[in-house]
Formats: structure tokens, C-alpha cells, sequence
């Protein structure tokens, strides 16, 4: 993931398995262009692999093993049903 600023605003510029994605950013300030960026990409990974666990997930914590978020996806699967969260996947 490499986050720029763009003549037209703040951009990420995402690698996948499949090819390069460039998405525009709506955010005006760094620090919120972060965390669309990230969202960004997260989604980018998520809609590129056909089997989603949470562990690929932005919200996922290693560390504790579980769903940053809470969810109950993460907390009781382990994370194989990540494909079914409502964080994980854009509405």
C-alpha cells in the first residue's frame, strides 16, 4: 500500500495477486487519508482472496488473537468466517 498526494487530493495506490489498484481518497488531512487508506486496502485484500480469514483483516489483533472490533465473528471462529463480518466487507 502506498499512500500519495495527488495535484487532486490524497490517493493509495494498492498491489494484489491480480494487478494494481490506484483509488482516490476522500480524506483532506493526513492522519484521516491513513485510515481511509487502510480501509482501502483491507477491502482490496479481502475482495481479491476467495477465502477471507480475519487474520487478514486491519482489525484483527495477533497479539490477543482476536477481533479488535469485537465481533463475534473473530472471537468465536477463529476467523475463518471473516467473509460473513460486517466489518470486513463494504456495505
Amino acid at each position: 500500500m502506498v499512500l500519495y498526494q495527488a495535484p487532486t487530493g490524497w490517493r493509495v495506490r494498492v498491489k494484489t495477486r491480480t494487478g494494481k489498484l490506484d483509488l482516490p481518497i476522500s480524506a483532506q488531512e493526513l492522519e484521516d487519508a491513513v485510515i481511509e487508506a487502510e480501509g482501502l486496502y483491507a477491502d482490496a485484500r479481502g475482495i481479491t482472496n476467495a477465502q477471507p480469514i480475519c487474520q487478514s483483516c486491519i482489525h484483527w489483533e495477533f497479539v490477543k488473537a482476536e477481533c479488535g472490533i469485537g465481533f463475534p465473528e473473530g472471537r468465536s471462529s477463529g476467523g475463518r468466517f471473516a467473509s460473513k463480518c460486517c466489518a470486513y466487507w463494504a456495505d
